[in-house]
């Protein structure tokens, strides 16, 4: 009978087992995902605040910010605002590699999170699966670095370019109020602007702007 030890796992490895269920559970619920985008990048923040400005209910907007606390994404302050406490969510994001390489990190949980209030996204997802976005996203970072254009999207996408025209611009909008908040986009340099009347138009947006 041996007395070898059994193998364990490197901490690594149950990190990045974590973080997958994470993306699991938030790209399973686009409406969890868009509570989870908010407090991201209004943190810290209340869940009144947060639920107002995503027009969910009161019992909604708690039931989702319990579940990130037990996701481990989010944590309730010891800390008030008018009367409310202060919540704190973190960035979360991994490699998982299949047959490609996904680099997965806030913007993508954004992106899907917007699909349930955004008539392009959604328009996106119901012709070309929930799946497609993932590149549509890569596609659209690559737009914003000068490497492609609008129509060059279409042409990587195999999409018409009046969709590629639609999903990028509604994608970029979340792109540039998330991207601070994204570990994954921390040495891209953008070459293209997007206006701010643009972002005002978008799913997120930050309080104090």
């Amino acid at each position: 009978m041996s007395d070898a030890s059994p193998p364990t796992d490197p901490p690594e490895a149950g990190q990045s087992a974590r973080q997958f269920f994470v993306f699991q559970e938030l790209l399973d619920t686009p409406e969890l995902a868009r509570f989870y985008t908010d407090l991201l990048i209004n943190s810290p923040t209340t869940v009144t605040a947060a639920r107002d400005r995503q027009g969910f209910s009161k019992s909604t907007a708690y039931k989702y910010a319990n579940k990130l606390a037990e996701l481990g994404v989010a944590t309730e302050l010891d800390a008030y605002e008018d009367g409310s406490a202060l919540w704190q969510a973190e960035p979360v994001s991994g490699h998982w590699t299949d047959e490609t390489t996904l680099e997965l990190g806030p913007v993508i949980i954004a992106v899907y999170g917007a699909t349930s209030v955004d008539d392009d996204l959604e328009l996106f997802v119901d012709r070309h699966g929930k799946a497609a976005l993932a590149p549509a996203v890569t596609a659209t970072i690559d737009y914003l670095k000068g490497n492609t254009t609008r129509r060059g999207v279409a042409d990587n996408l195999g999409i018409p370019a009046v969709e590629a025209i639609a999903v990028t611009q509604t994608i970029e909008r979340i792109i540039a109020v998330v991207r601070d908040h994204d570990p994954t986009l921390d040495d891209i340099t953008f070459e293209v602007d997007v206006h701010d009347r643009a972002i005002e138009q978008g799913p997120y947006q930050r309080a104090d702007e």
